[in-house]
């Protein structure tokens, strides 16, 4: 996707024109705004399913930890909301759930983790880097937020991991940070990176800089850490987890649009984390191609839900607004070298665009995918395939169930 500046003109799709109460600029219709249906018989669904489904609540303890990981993940900060300059994602496919210390990779090396915090309930990690060539040098910040069963938890397991890490090379020096003097930190004398454990009520907020641009500056490293602090804790604050006694049957979708969102394909899902709803930080972190103005266009377009499965269907609390996503997100508008326009489904070419993407150039291009959005309503959907007729079947079921019922 790509975050580009909002064009919008007159015209617009028959079915958002009516939802929306506008036949052409300057004219109005007057009644209730109806939707007009495609033909449904002309729509090839294929083996996809086409009527809404009921999704009901978590049916095991780590879907139930996975879900509430979910709804943790919109108020873990990213990068650039402390730093403009973090502009690429540098977590990439990797999963953001954090249920034990697989997920943290490397970030955490001691081998301590999963004991010391047992208790975890729920987690999420972003990073975001400075970006530009693959060889140059680049600064990356990784920040993990734990959530524990209670403040006491937390107080216990914050310094323990701290102390594990800290101790894990005998060459790392305790830091103080000034504005956060309760966080622990540390670093390695020489070496361009700091690590920070920091509780805050329930939770343990992990943060790693490593900084190949300034390199070993000490001061640099710690007010980088400080500044995402400032901006991570009063999210937390705003964070309602979920009643202990609930969590075991924590409901997976209460909006209903997950029922209504194509099911990802459990042989070959397109993300590590299971489908789910995001209201804002959690979605961009899953975007392919998001980048540090996404979450600004997002919250312009009032989107306020997001579900990810097969299909990614943004939902807006305006048809102007899912108009305005629309505009900005079209594929027909500037199209890339490598990409071109190809057909979209029988029955639904008024309000849906289809794009192939290549690598190579000229005669030695290869097809890498399809890529297929539709606006409907006040929903946005976006799908891929590498076959452009699956693509259209997955559109089309895609569309019934949006508008079934």
């Amino acid at each position: 996707m790509r975050s580009r500046p909002i064009r919008i003109g007159c015209a617009l799709s028959t079915a958002v024109a009516m939802a929306i109460g506008i036949a052409a600029c300057g004219s109005e219709i007057s009644g209730t705004p109806v939707r007009v249906q495609p033909d449904m018989s002309r729509l090839d669904v294929g083996n996809y399913q086409s009527r809404p489904r009921t999704v009901g609540n978590a049916r095991s303890e780590k879907q139930a930890r996975a879900r509430e990981s979910q709804r943790l993940g919109d108020f873990v900060a990213l990068p650039f909301e402390a730093d403009p300059a973090y502009v690429e994602d540098a977590w990439f496919v990797r999963p953001h759930i954090v249920l034990n210390r697989k997920t943290l990779g490397n970030l955490v090396i001691n081998d301590t983790f999963d004991d010391v915090a047992a208790d975890l309930v729920a987690g999420w990690v972003n990073a975001w880097s400075t970006g530009g060539d693959i060889e140059a040098p680049r600064r990356t910040l990784d920040i993990a937020v734990l959530m524990f069963p209670d403040a006491a938890t937390a107080k216990s397991v914050g310094p323990t991991l701290e102390h594990d890490d800290s101790t894990y090379n005998r060459d790392n020096e305790p830091v103080t940070l000034t504005r956060h003097p309760d966080s622990a930190a540390h670093w390695r004398p020489g070496i361009g990176s700091i690590g920070s454990w920091t509780v805050h009520d329930r939770y343990v907020i992990f943060i790693k800089v490593v900084d190949d641009i300034s390199g070993p500056d000490l001061p640099a490293l710690t007010d980088q850490v400080e500044r995402m602090l400032d901006v991570q804790i009063p999210l937390l604050d705003k964070f309602q987890p979920t009643p202990a006694g609930e969590l075991s049957r924590i409901p997976l979708d209460p909006p209903g649009l997950l029922g209504r969102t194509l099911p990802s394909d459990p042989e070959s899902p397109f993300r590590p984390e299971p489908d789910g709803l995001y209201g804002g930080r959690g979605a961009l972190s899953l975007l392919r191609q998001s980048s540090e103005n996404t979450l600004s266009l997002l919250e312009k377009s009032e989107i306020d839900l997001v579900s990810f499965g097969d299909a990614v269907v943004f939902r807006s609390r305006s048809a102007k607004g899912a108009d305005a996503l629309w505009q900005e997100w079209r594929l027909s508008k500037d199209l890339e070298s490598n990409t071109k326009i190809v057909d979209a489904p029988a029955g639904l070419t008024d309000n849906t665009e289809c794009m192939a993407e290549y690598i190579g150039s000229g005669d030695n291009q290869t097809l890498v995918g399809n890529l297929c959005m539709m606006r409907v309503d006040r929903y946005i959907v976006q799908s891929r395939s590498k076959q452009l007729p699956d693509l259209h079947q997955k559109m089309s079921a895609q569309y019934a169930l949006l508008t079934s019922g």
